[in-house]
Formats: structure tokens, C-alpha cells, sequence
């Protein structure tokens, strides 16, 4: 919200936001996060496929339906209703 509220009566040695005629501060805010969000999402893709080369990171079909709790626990979370 800087980015639209800021205002040099408050700080001068600071940037006017879109409300006091300066958009450029706004546009460099909205820059870092559209760049931290694309870095976020490569790193953690590259990530995702340099673990699958190790070990397995999706369970398989049969896991997903019998349940996490189940397959890998032998524990049931929930009652069955209506079975």
C-alpha cells in the first residue's frame, strides 16, 4: 500500500505514491513481487524435479484413493459412513 499512499510530507527523504502523482514507486513494487513470485515458482519446480530424480514425490493412484493414513500408517482417520 506504500506504493499508493506514500507521501514526502511524511517523509521527505521518502517517494510520493500513485495518490500524490508518482506511480513509479508503485511500478517498482509491483515489479518485486511479480519477480519474487517467478523466482518462487522455478525455484521450487527445479527443486521438485531434482528430489524426483532421488525419491518418488507423488504418491500413485491406488495410494490416493485408499488415503495417506491408510496405505502409509495402517491407521483409518475417519469412519467410513454409509459402507
Amino acid at each position: 500500500m506504500l506504493g499508493i499512499f506514500a507521501n514526502k510530507q511524511f517523509n521527505p527523504e521518502g517517494a510520493n505514491g500513485l495518490l500524490y502523482g508518482d506511480p513509479t514507486f508503485l511500478l517498482k513494487q509491483v515489479t518485486a513481487v511479480v519477480f519474487s513470485s517467478v523466482w518462487a515458482f522455478t525455484f521450487t519446480y527445479a527443486m521438485l524435479r531434482i528430489i524426483e530424480g532421488f525419491t518418488p514425490v507423488k504418491v500413485t493412484e491406488l495410494t490416493e484413493e485408499v488415503g495417506l493414513d491408510e496405505s502409509q500408517l495402517g491407521e483409518h482417520a475417519y469412519e467410513q459412513v454409509g459402507d
